[in-house]
């Protein structure tokens, strides 16, 4: 018993990451989109200025903005549709597109924030 007791959340967390790694999925390298989708938003991760939409992050780039891995650290006010509820450890957290959210409370609101899940845990 006590061996399951540590096994079960071993494997649980080797099961959501086999052939993923964080934001890994996200990715669309040169992808350049010439304008951002309607109801973007913007997100700041330290100075670095980001666009957000539907699980989508982009950077501006010349002649367009390029879409890029979603940074850790990264806070948005809304989830992707189609994002899947995942616990861990007794944590919540969200995932869509290899992607991890971490809800928190930001300037008032539930916000949710990108998190790399192995240094989260």
């Amino acid at each position: 018993m006590r061996k399951l007791k540590w096994f079960l959340p071993l494997f649980l967390i080797g099961i959501l990451t086999i052939g993923l790694t964080p934001n890994a999925t996200q990715a669309h390298p040169k992808r350049v989109v010439k304008v951002l989708p309607r109801g973007h938003v913007v997100v700041h991760v330290g100075k670095v200025r980001y666009h957000y939409h539907a699980g989508v992050f982009y950077r501006p780039v010349r002649g367009g903005f390029v879409v890029v891995r979603a940074p850790v650290g990264a806070i948005v006010p809304v989830l992707p549709a189609g994002y899947r509820v995942v616990h861990v450890h007794g944590r919540v957290y969200y995932s869509h597109n290899g992607v991890y959210y971490r809800p928190i409370r930001h300037r008032g609101r539930r916000a949710y924030m990108v998190v790399d899940l192995h240094v989260d845990l």
